[in-house]
């Protein structure tokens, strides 16, 4: 929530007052009697001036202004700005309201903020959200036969906006989304409230190809049967490296017909906390679905018998039936989708999946345990590939989900043969190259770049032939010399190229809560933008990571221009596949797996000081282990005004802790930093083959003595 404004002018003087409720954590800035910034005005890029939009959730852009550390921004109904007003800040030259705006005119102005001055405001830029002028409505009784002829009826009379019936129960079965909408514009899906229970536990909600301007807001969503089935530990065999078990009450049997049919892996959950994995488990839990029943019990069998000494008697167990699950809501190759006020108690997979989609926006959407479930979801919650114009995911409420809270990143486009030294063959999965897209390839078994700030100067699609499927051939400048490797059937065994155009300039992940996530809180692959004033609580793995993953997936790469300021973390980190990490953890990998046939592989820091401008500052962590925050493969750091406190006992056997730990890092700053004493801590502050790094008041109180 934000709220509490007021914005008054003095002559030469300038009055302002910001207080904000976000997560609990009541923020305030204030200046008081500050002269004017003398630097230039933000200029306004968009809307542009008069510009008329059905769309309710627009980002405000401007020309970053030079020296500007944040922006002040304000959204009124009258041009003197002397009725309500919007205001608040956006470190970005961009900004998205945190709710929709409703039909109406609207202006805006934007000022820029140096330390503890701010500018004059820039010319004010009127635009107007428009009403919908076609309205269909959903009967309460309507079927799903008729729910999708009217959303197709509204879909191709845009603009257009469809409503449910208020509170409205509908029970659906799609085979596989329950909407499918391709090359739509102007179309808002309003659930008003309504629930949707979706009764094929592998259904998706809704699909958009190719879309622009599209809203949905304000559904429930639940599944019946849930695509998931969780109970509880009654003894553990480790003998025949095996566990029995009892679904809890309300949910599938584990044997159930589609249990079996979509079986993928489970996880071993916390007995006291729905939705918490158990501190030293293992990511997944290889599960064989070669189960066997006795009455109300089943034993299944583990694949990997190490696994199996994790478990105890009245652990909870959740088993994914997530295998060919379709998301809730996906979209690609689309423009300006909104999702707003949704709430979501199940998903087959990830629940809001964005692929190639720019300036998408999730704002005020909650992914929630239902009471009695111990979990809430198989998969991401906010999963971003491959934007231009970054997410804006403001507002949310993410627990108790399969993989990670919000993932963005890039997919490596696989390098077919290089015919010269400015052309190449380049696969056709993943690639998301255009004309004056800029791109470097990258080495996986190296992790450094072969060459980097290569542009595309023209493309051509090529068929299939005797040699090479079809295919696009891209010739580029500047052009380079060195070899690249394509010898490997493994697309991901050999060099890459990485498009760092399509790097989601502009992201912001704000003011969410997420806790109780398998995997990571936030995990960033990108360029220019924000990590700020979320909560994170007790994600397995580390709650902000900036990292690649040079295996199998291909996703990457390093990040550049990040800012990571005021959040709250506590307790997150503790599972087999975190050792070794911090809260907060800055890391670039390389290839090094023994195994060349190991799909998931073994990975290694990588030499490359490839992520660049990073900022992490005023962060609060407490109840960490191992590291709080955890740099590496970096240069242009700055890490300052963070407090790392209540040090855990290390559960993973790694032994050492470090309240900041960098290694391989240059041109940093460590200043102003607190990490509170506690015989649990190694060092306050470790750093390994380190080059230029500024350490100054610092508050370093922790035993230098313990082991």
């Amino acid at each position: 929530m934000w709220e509490a404004f007021a914005v008054m002018n003095f002559s030469q003087k300038f009055f302002f007052v910001l207080c904000r409720i976000s997560a609990g954590v009541v923020l305030s800035l204030g200046f008081f009697g500050c002269d004017f910034l003398k630097g230039e005005q933000p200029v306004l890029l968009s809307p542009a001036a008069g510009e008329q939009m059905y769309y309710s959730t627009p980002s405000l852009r401007w020309k970053p202004v030079p020296g500007a550390v944040d922006y002040l921004v304000q959204i009124a109904g009258d041009a003197g700005f002397s009725g309500k007003v919007l205001s608040d800040r956006s470190p970005l030259a961009r900004y998205v309201a945190p709710q929709a705006l409703e039909p109406g005119v609207y202006y805006w102005r934007v000022a820029a903020v140096e330390e503890a001055r701010v500018g004059s405001f820039s010319e004010a830029s009127r635009f107007e959200v428009l009403p919908f002028q076609k309205v269909f409505a959903v009967p309460a009784d309507a079927s799903l036969e008729v729910m999708q002829k009217i959303v197709a009826d509204a879909a191709a009379q845009t603009p257009a906006r469809v409503v449910f019936a208020p509170g409205a129960v509908y029970r659906i079965h799609p085979e596989r989304e329950a909407f499918p909408l391709k090359q739509v514009s102007d179309l808002e899906l309003d659930g008003n409230g309504a629930t949707l229970i979706f009764t094929n536990p592998v259904a998706g909600f809704l699909s958009l190809d190719q879309c622009r301007r599209i809203t949905v807001r304000n559904f429930v969503v639940d599944f019946d049967p849930v695509p998931f089935s969780v109970g509880t530990v009654r003894s553990v065999d480790l003998q025949n490296n095996s566990f029995t078990l009892e679904a809890d009450p309300g949910m599938s049997e584990f044997d159930a017909p589609y249990m079996l049919e979509h079986w993928l892996f489970g996880v071993t959950l916390d007995s006291s906390t729905p939705g918490r994995m158990k501190t030293g488990s293992f990511l997944l839990v290889s599960a064989d679905s070669k189960l066997v029943r006795t009455e109300n019990l089943v034993t299944i069998p583990l694949k990997r018998s190490e696994m199996l000494q994790t478990f105890a008697p009245g652990d909870k167990y959740v088993q994914f039936a997530r295998k060919g699950g379709n998301e809730l809501f996906r979209g690609e190759h689309s423009h300006e989708l909104a999702f707003l006020n949704n709430t979501t108690y199940a998903a087959p997979a990830g629940h809001y999946v964005l692929l190639y989609c720019d300036d998408a926006k999730v704002l005020g959407c909650r992914e929630l345990i239902r009471p009695g479930r111990w979990f809430g979801g198989n998969a991401d919650g906010v999963h971003v590939r491959s934007s231009e114009i970054g997410p804006w995911i403001e507002g949310c409420t993410i627990e108790g989900i399969g993989d990670d809270a919000v993932a963005i990143y890039s997919k490596g486009i696989g390098i077919l043969e290089k015919p010269s030294e400015t052309s190449l063959r380049l696969d056709k999965g993943f690639f998301t190259l255009h004309p004056g897209s800029e791109f470097l390839v990258f080495d996986p078994k190296s992790g450094k770049p072969v060459a980097e700030a290569l542009k595309v100067k023209s493309l051509v699609e090529v068929p299939k032939s005797d040699r090479f499927p079809a295919h696009w051939l891209v010739e580029f400048f500047p052009g380079f010399s060195q070899a690249v490797s394509t010898d490997s059937k493994d697309v991901w065994k050999s060099c890459q190229v990485f498009d760092r155009t399509a790097q989601h300039q502009q992201f912001m992940v704000r003011r969410n809560v997420i806790r109780q996530v398998r995997r990571y809180g936030a995990i960033i692959r990108a360029i220019n933008g924000v990590v700020e004033e979320n909560e994170f609580t007790q994600t397995s793995d580390s709650a902000i990571t900036l990292q690649n993953e040079p295996y199998f997936w291909k996703n990457g790469l390093q990040s550049a221009g990040i800012l990571i300021q005021n959040n709250t973390i506590r307790d997150c980190n503790f599972t087999q596949k975190s050792k070794d990490r911090g809260s907060i953890h800055v890391y670039l990998r390389r290839l090094n797996s023994p195994n060349p046939k190991e799909s998931t592989g073994n990975d290694a820091p990588s030499a490359w000081r490839g992520h660049q401008d990073i900022t992490i500052r005023n962060n609060m962590i407490r109840q960490w282990q191992q590291r709080g925050i955890s740099i590496q493969s970096a240069k242009d750091v700055r890490v300052t005004g963070n407090r790392i406190e209540e040090a855990l006992p290390n559960t993973l056997g790694t032994k050492a802790q470090y309240g900041i730990y960098l290694e391989n890092v240059a041109d940093a700053k460590v200043e102003n930093n607190t990490v509170a004493a506690s015989p649990l801590v190694t060092e306050a502050m470790k750093m390994v083959d380190c080059e230029n790094v500024g350490v100054k008041d610092n508050n370093f109180s922790a035993n230098q003595d313990a082991e």
